[in-house]
């Protein structure tokens, strides 16, 4: 694989700018996204995993040899413990990517996991060059949660909007010479607490004065609900990105 060297567009340091401003991506991987990630890989294709995710499971139930690097422990026994409950084979790699030693793989999959990576160029090249027919690259598309607009129009504030993860990604491997399809996918998250106060500021990321956070659930309302333990939850949709690059 040759990569180009030309002048870029500058995508790899917005990366690096919004690399140590934001958290790792540590939501659960919707199913209707996996099963979108599934579809891309043909049965008996092998698969690495960058990340220990619920994604490992799917792709070895649908046929795939699916290798898991991660440096965590505790997530490689989850993916294990999955793999077990469903009777499939999922090799697990305990390493930090890309400094682990790992054959090619046919299909090579990030979930969220290149924020770690203040060098987005390196860390690309490192899973293309791992990739023998296709990457698959999922982030957040930056666009604000609907209790995120609600609680800016509330305040009278901007809305908060984070940068488009997925388009940073398609943009340095543009770059690096490599074309990619963007599109995007819906996913269902939720955010649970033992009462409405505790529920709105988890949402809020604080605590909010009573008014305001009956307001906001007020508001809000077609979207909550109560879990089996009696606690309440929001839930709603997140639009997320996928980078589709065939190598």
């Amino acid at each position: 694989m040759t990569f180009s060297t030309a002048p870029g567009y500058g995508f790899a340091d917005a990366w690096q700018a919004v690399a140590t401003a934001e958290p790792e991506y540590t939501w659960p991987l919707d199913p209707d996204v996996s099963r979108v990630l599934a579809s891309y890989i043909g049965p008996g294709e092998t698969v690495l995993d960058i990340a220990a995710d619920e994604f490992a499971t799917v792709a070895a139930r649908a046929g795939a040899h699916v290798t898991v690097v991660d440096p965590s422990p505790g997530r490689l026994a989850r993916v294990a413990d999955d793999a077990r409950r469903y009777d499939v084979t999922v090799e697990t790699v305990q390493a930090l990517w890309p400094h682990a030693a790992l054959a090619h793989h046919d299909v090579v999959v990030s979930v969220g996991t290149l924020r770690r990576h203040h060098d987005l160029p390196a860390a690309l090249r490192a899973m293309v060059l791992h990739a023998d027919r296709l990457l698959l690259c999922v982030d957040e598309a930056g666009a604000p949660a609907p209790h995120e607009q609600v609680l800016a129009a509330l305040l009278g504030t901007p809305v908060t909007r984070q940068a488009p993860r997925h388009l940073l990604i398609a943009g340095t491997l543009a770059e690096l010479g490599l074309a990619a399809d963007v599109r995007t996918v819906t996913a269902a998250r939720g955010v649970t607490g033992s009462d409405e106060a505790e529920l709105a500021a988890r949402m809020a990321g604080r605590p909010l004065p009573g008014p305001l956070a009956a307001r906001l659930l007020d508001l809000l309302a077609p979207m909550l609900s109560r879990t089996p333990a009696g606690h309440w939850q929001y839930r709603y949709p997140a639009q997320l990105g996928l980078v589709v690059c065939p190598v």
